[in-house]
């Protein structure tokens, strides 16, 4: 068992969570999402969880998301638009992906992300 500070940099609420280390990314991203009573709107289908250097999110979004990035571009050769996080190659899909992969050793985490909510997770204990 894993327990987990979530610290919500917004509202600066803080609260702990156990969860198994076998846990699915999706399931924790879910579990955040609950925990700190986030609004189950259609930041949901586009959170974003990043750790050491990769951004995590559901798989048949990540497309849909870089389109939406993209969209309004009039030019190709704008140099914002270089910028990796308009390119699917950045983008990692969570399936398969476990909360022990992410939070290795006491003090790894992570960030949740949901619209303009930002969430950090920090592993506290190992049990």
């Amino acid at each position: 068992m894993l327990i987990i500070k979530l610290h919500d940099l917004r509202t600066d609420f803080v609260t702990e969570v156990e969860v198994n280390e076998n846990m699915s990314l999706s399931r924790f991203a879910d579990l955040v999402r609950r925990e700190m009573t986030l609004p189950y709107d259609s930041g949901v289908r586009y959170r974003k969880t990043s750790c050491q250097g990769h951004v995590y999110m559901q798989a048949d979004a990540i497309a849909e998301y870089v389109d939406m990035l993209w969209e309004g571009a009039d030019d190709p050769n704008d140099l914002e638009k270089r910028n990796p996080i308009y390119y699917e190659d950045y983008y990692t899909p969570e399936s398969g992906v476990r909360v022990d992969d992410l939070f290795t050793v006491i003090g790894s985490g992570c960030h949740y992300r949901q619209g303009s909510q930002h969430i950090r997770c920090t592993l506290i204990e190992r049990e």
